[in-house]
């Protein structure tokens, strides 16, 4: 069972998410990710602004991961609070897209 960091917030269900230090590049570039492909969907002209709160769940070996993460959007002039799903599919799986947006949708803290 995973546990959150010390003034860290759980995820929604801990059984499998690990807690990821948001700092690390990697995690800000997906929070990137998720927005821009937001926007390809949406007509929200999102501005990404960063990932204050991230999760991982390790998929099997061969399938990749999936990333949880707690972002911050500017959407018509406000700061908005949204949780994003990324997929990072395995470098045997990927195919043509590596990455997949696979939920993104409002978030109160």
């Amino acid at each position: 069972m995973a546990t959150a960091a010390a003034g860290v917030k759980s995820p929604p269900s801990d059984a499998l998410w690990v807690f990821v230090p948001n700092n690390q590049l990697e995690i800000q570039e997906l929070g990137k990710f998720a927005v821009v492909e937001q926007n390809k969907t949406h007509p929200w002209e999102l501005t990404f602004s960063d990932v204050y709160e991230s999760w991982k769940m390790i998929l099997a070996v061969d399938y990749g991961d999936l990333y949880l993460l707690h972002l911050k959007a500017l959407k018509d002039g406000v700061m908005v609070n949204y949780q994003a799903i990324v997929w990072v599919k395995a470098e045997c799986y990927c195919g043509p897209e590596p990455k997949t947006l696979v939920s993104f949708k409002e978030f109160v803290p």
